[in-house]
This record gives structure tokens, sequence and C-alpha cells, in this order.
């Protein structure tokens, strides 16, 4: 069964911070320059929340807030769901269900952020693994294999 570690080989590792002092305006700019919809929010290098679209959408425009004047420590989801490089992709689906998120920010046992996953990475490593799946049974089936 493939595992988290598995999806971040394949994407990449990188990952977007910004720190907790920031205005929500600088997020959102770094996160429409990336074209990504969370950033993880750091504080003396610490991962301690992530500032999502949806966070945006809930927290600052309709409750009408300045982007420019708010901060994101006033308005990051915290704490961050976090999961085991080593774990499954289905225990992170199942995680992401259970929590109604959508990123998942990989922190390995010596607590280091090591990567993010987005529930559309996971489904894509899926659907690609299927694929193979699919297209290895079919030559063999072809006598090709």
């Amino acid at each position: 069964m493939s595992t988290i570690s598995d999806v971040l080989n394949r994407k990449g590792a990188n990952v977007l911070t910004i720190n907790s002092e920031a205005s929500v305006y600088e997020a959102i700019a770094t996160m429409s320059d990336a074209n990504i919809g969370a950033l993880v929010i750091e504080e003396g290098g610490k991962a301690v929340g992530i500032f999502t679209e949806r966070d945006y959408m809930r927290k600052i425009v309709l409750k009408g807030r300045s982007s420019r004047e708010t901060l994101l420590k006033d308005v990051m989801s915290s704490p961050l769901i976090t999961v085991d490089p080593s774990e499954s992709n289905q225990v992170g689906m199942e995680t992401m269900t259970e929590c109604r998120c959508r990123h998942l920010v990989v922190i390995d046992g010596d607590e280091n952020m090591v990567g993010i996953v987005s529930l559309g990475d996971l489904v894509k490593f899926m659907l690609q693994e299927k694929e193979a799946e699919v297209e290895q049974l079919s030559q063999y089936i072809a006598g090709s294999y």
C-alpha cells in the first residue's frame, strides 16, 4: 500500500511558509503567485498553523475584515492537522474526511515538517497507481508481460 512519503517523492516536498505576523493580504498574494491553496504558518521556525482559501472566505470575506490589516496569527487554523510520512494514503484521506480539511502537513518522527499533501495530491496519486495497475493487467492478459 502506498504511503504519504510516496506521494511526496512524486510531487515534491517543497512547502511554502509565511510568518504568523504577516498580513492576510501577503498570504493570499503569495498563494496566488504560487498557484496554491494553502500556506503553512510559522513562528520561530516552527509550523504552528495553516491558512487556506477556505479560511480566507470564512474568516475574512464573510466577516468583513480587512486582508491588509488582519494578521495571520489571528485567523490561521490551528493546531495543525498532521500526518506521518509512513502512514498510508488511505489514512491520509480518512483523516481529511474526519477533520473536514483539504491539506495535511507532513511531520516526521523528529517533529520536522517534511511536506504538505492536499486531497487532490492523494487522489491524483491513487489514480496514477490504478492506471498503472490496469496497464499491467492488460499486458498480462494480452500475454506481453
